[in-house]
């Protein structure tokens, strides 16, 4: 991770030849692999999503990097682009 302004870079490399990120490159090439976005409540956003219809790869978050809670947006509901949704973790 590497702080920009208000933001994160988060440089990412595949740890195995059939890792998501290995497939990734294989499949569109090095560049950016997803955006992610912080919300406040990540169980509430999915909820309001799913109500709307929009594809999720994630329907209920999981445990990501540093603790925090994340689901991902489908790229085909967001015309191509992997959205992540990250929520800090509570105390």
């Amino acid at each position: 991770m590497f702080p920009v302004g208000q933001t994160n870079l988060e440089f990412l490399e595949p740890t195995s030849p059939d890792s998501p990120i290995a497939k990734s490159i294989e499949k569109k090439g090095v560049g950016i692999h997803h955006l992610a976005v912080q919300v406040e409540d990540i169980e509430a956003v999915l909820a309001q999503l799913k109500e709307r219809g929009v594809r999720l790869v994630n329907e209920t978050p999981v445990k990501g990097a540093g603790g925090k809670l994340i689901a991902f947006v489908h790229p085909a509901a967001t015309g191509g682009i992997l959205l992540e949704l990250s929520q800090e973790k509570r105390s």
